[in-house]
């Protein structure tokens, strides 16, 4: 269990920003992280790496939740790419998956880089299923409008 907590609190370390970065509102560049209500650290980890694959093209992978993401499958395959398009990619997918994305204010990405990483294991094991995570604001989440009965369904 440390190993994987340890591989997605480097998720968040790896988005922290490079010094002189300097932006004081919620942004990727200050730390993020994914969050599903009642999600463990673990789940968060096994989704984060699946959706890596996908949208690096490592792993070709057909199940209810893509085929219910209508389109996804084709916007991995045509926008494949290094870098942030990857990025973007694997923060699409997290989404469709019902993950919410937090961003950190620059003080809130700079305390959370201060604390030892046996900490932030243990926080970050919170946050990822948190209802209401302590730190950071909602930056993106995704709602299938389409599934609402009332869209399509008559009375």
């Amino acid at each position: 269990m440390a190993n994987k907590l340890l591989i997605f609190a480097s998720l968040l370390a790896v988005c922290v920003p490079t010094p002189g970065w300097a932006s004081t509102k919620v942004d990727r560049g200050n730390g993020f992280f994914f969050n599903k209500p009642g999600a463990t650290a673990e789940l968060a980890t096994r989704e984060t790496e699946s959706c890596r694959k996908l949208a690096s093209g490592a792993e070709s992978q057909i199940n209810t939740i893509d085929v219910l993401a209508g389109g996804l499958a084709a916007v991995f395959g045509g926008a494949l790419a290094d870098g942030d398009q990857k990025r973007i990619n694997t923060e699409n997918c997290m989404l469709i998956r019902g993950w919410n994305l937090y961003a950190m204010t620059r003080e809130e990405g700079r305390a959370w880089k201060a604390l030892p990483q046996a900490e932030r294991n243990a926080e970050l094991a919170v946050l990822v299923g948190a209802e209401k995570p302590t730190r950071g604001s909602l930056l993106r989440t995704w709602h299938n409008d389409y599934a609402e009965p009332a869209l399509w369904q008559k009375n």
